[in-house]
Order: C-alpha cells, then structure tokens, then sequence
C-alpha cells in the first residue's frame, strides 16, 4: 500500500479491504469544505488511483448532510489586503478545477453516499463520482445564481451531460431543489433508497465493485469519459488499446477458469 498525505481537519480517511473510505468530517458545519479539505482530497485521489491495494473509493459525510458546500466563512476574515482582478479565476485552477477532473479521471470508481443537504461545491462532488446512491429525502441544490454569481467546479458540463439541458438549467439557473428520489428518477444519480436503507445500499455497492475485475472496471470508466469529447474514430482506437490491456490482466484468466470450472469468479484486481 503507498502511502498516503497526511489527513487534514474535517477529513477521515480508513484503508480497509480494498476500499479507501474517505469522510468529510465536520458535521457542525455540514461538512461544508475548506481550502486544505480540497487540497487533501485531490492528493488521495490521485494516490488511490496508482494504488494496487485500493480498488474501490468510498466518499460520505458525517452527520445529517454530505456536504453543504465551500465554507465560504472561512475567508476574507484576515484582514489581508484585497486581493487584485482575477484572484477567484486564478484560486479555481488550482483548487476546485483539479479536484473535478482528478475525480472523473481516476480509474478507480467513486461511490458516493448521499444523506440531506448536497449543495454546491458538495453537490459537484457527488456528481462527479462514478455512482450516487442518496437517501430518497436528500436535497441537492445549486445555489450559485440565488447568490450573485455564476456556478463553478464543473456544474454546467456534468448536468447538461447528466440530465439534458432544460432540467440542467431548472437547477442551476433557477436553483431548483432535487431531491434524491426526483435526482434518480432523472438520472442525475445512480439509486435513491429509504434513508434507514442507505448504508446498507452504499456497503453493497462497494462490495459489489471491491470484488469486480477492477483493470476492466477501470478501463471502461475511461473510455466512458474521454467518449464525451472524442470522435468515432479516435474513440474505437481507445476501446482496441483498452481490450489489449484488459485482456492480459490476471482477472480476464480467472474469468476464463471459473467459466470453465463453472463457478463464480474470483477476481482479485489485478
């Protein structure tokens, strides 16, 4: 296992059974994000993704919401000099605009359990990982225009994408709330359960991805994204290098041997 950067406050990280378990961790503020949280969850992502030992990312919030957003309260406060034009522009590239991307790009799949409130920034990051399951009363909300200004961190490239145009503008540019039982029906989110049912939900899909031929699992999940802005031809391409690959892993000849052997495969990730 390679090792990881040290955790910050407000963020929990546990290396258990092929599952890196990584919980914002400040529920009196509903888990809403600091700079050094965003920070740390673009370091362990990117480490998780060239960790042989992680075949699977779990990300929740503690409490009774996943994630209220940036903590906006926590800057601005220092009596520092104003900051000159371009600062929020210049601040994004390296914080929120590589948190977005690092999540989509890795190849190890993100399950994201949602309870209560999932709002802006947290919102985002719900969307951005590869399956949502949220409880059927969970809120997400994008409130970016509601307060002046204009969505950041991915919002108006995922949801188009997510949910065609005119449900993506209901949301970010009248700042519809969409619940997760409403986030499922319309394909924003992978599954909407009970709230009492929701760790049980989130635990089995986990599992079901931890025991997966997880070379596979993650050459697919590339070939998902880079279609979105490939042509046909570049995109067949992809899919032969990602055969090539995928077949001389070690679960593509355990497949073949339970299948033989007629049995349930035993895949070990590698």
């Amino acid at each position: 296992m390679r090792d990881y950067p040290k955790t910050v406050e407000g963020l929990t990280v546990d290396h258990v059974d092929g599952r890196l378990q990584v919980r914002l961790n400040r529920p009196d503020r509903s888990n809403a994000l600091t700079d050094e949280i965003v920070l740390a969850l673009i370091d362990l992502i990117e480490v998780a993704g060239s960790d042989e030992s992680v075949r699977v990312i779990e990300l929740r919030g503690a409490g009774r919401n996943f994630c209220s957003g940036f903590d906006l309260g926590g800057r601005g406060n220092d009596g520092a000099a104003k900051a000159r034009a371009g600062a929020t522009q210049r601040r994004l590239r390296w914080h929120v605009n590589r948190l977005i991307p690092t999540m989509l790009e890795t190849q190890t799949p993100i399950v994201a359990g949602v309870q209560g409130w999932a709002v802006g920034l947290g919102m985002n990051i719900a969307l951005a990982s590869d399956f949502v399951v949220a409880a059927n009363d969970a809120r997400f909300r994008a409130p970016f225009n509601d307060a002046g200004f204009t969505p950041d961190s991915g919002a108006t490239w995922m949801l188009p994408r997510l949910v065609g145009v005119a449900r993506a503008k209901r949301v970010l540019l009248l700042g519809e709330v969409v619940s997760g039982a409403e986030a499922a029906e319309w394909g924003m989110i992978h599954d909407a359960v009970a709230p009492e049912d929701l760790d049980q939900s989130v635990d089995a899909l986990v599992a079901r991805l931890s025991g997966s031929a997880t070379v596979s699992v993650g050459l697919t999940k590339l070939l998902v994204h880079r279609a979105l802005t490939a042509d046909l031809a570049r995109h067949l391409e992809d899919e032969a290098f990602a055969i090539e690959l995928s077949s001389r892993s070690e679960d593509f000849a355990e497949a073949s041997r339970s299948a033989r052997e007629k049995r349930e495969p035993d895949f070990k990730g590698r």
